[in-house]
């Protein structure tokens, strides 16, 4: 166990991201608190890449990690170097970590504590935060969402996930589970959606649909853009 010269145990976990949270029961994932989810839906938002790099004004941006993981691993590495960046934008989408559900139990559960974890730590920080909802294999959802608060703005993200007949069931299941549990205001969707998969729930929730950047970015240069 390694001390500074001050006594005091190096944090090489990186507990200080849950400092003064309230924790779940089994998993002890940090409970995200109300008072940081905003009540009103964002007006835009943008993948985290690309906000990181834009230079103008991000103060009515929202900023969301639905992405491959390489494009925002430097925030799970250094959270702490991101702070006055979040700062910049009018608030964020909890963390859209990668999980499969042939990956290991152990692994699914640290994607989602991952989420959580540096969920709160933005929101602590005083920065506006829609909570993600993203678990594993079905035995894991309660405990995930018992760490959300009901009543609130959630967020998911279907940009790519829903395009066979197999994954839109499971999306449906999902948001039944979802808006069963939570009962939320409002659910922030982020992805180009195809179906009416979300019609059978308009009269439970309302939904806020946000087309993916890629989309929009090609629409304004009218042509074709990379991106996410």
């Amino acid at each position: 166990m390694y001390k500074d010269e001050n006594d005091v145990v190096e944090d090489s976990f990186q507990a200080f991201l849950v400092e003064g949270a309230y924790f779940t029961e089994i998993e002890e994932y940090p409970i995200i608190e109300d008072w940081m989810i905003p009540e009103v839906p964002p007006k835009k938002i943008m993948p985290f890449d690309k906000a990181l790099n834009y230079q103008g004004d991000l103060s009515d941006v929202y900023v969301c990690t639905y992405a491959r993981d390489c494009t925002f691993e430097r925030v799970r590495r250094y959270p702490k170097k991101y702070l006055n960046f979040f700062k910049r934008c009018a608030g964020l989408i909890g963390f859209d970590y990668s999980i499969h559900s042939d990956m290991l139990i152990v692994k699914q559960k640290a994607q989602m504590n991952d989420n959580l974890s540096l969920s709160f730590y933005y929101g602590k920080q005083g920065n506006n935060l829609i909570p993600n909802i993203r678990y594993g294999i079905d035995e894991l959802a309660d405990e995930f969402l018992s760490a959300i608060l009901k009543h609130t703005l959630i967020a998911v993200g279907t940009h790519g996930f829903i395009k066979e007949t197999y994954k839109k069931a499971e999306w449906y299941c999902f948001l039944e589970k979802i808006i069963s549990a939570l009962e939320p205001s409002g659910i922030i969707v982020y992805g180009k959606l195809s179906g009416n998969i979300f019609k059978d729930f308009e009269e439970k929730c309302k939904f806020y649909y946000y087309e993916p950047w890629i989309y929009s970015n090609r629409k304004k240069k009218g042509g074709d853009s990379d991106g996410n």
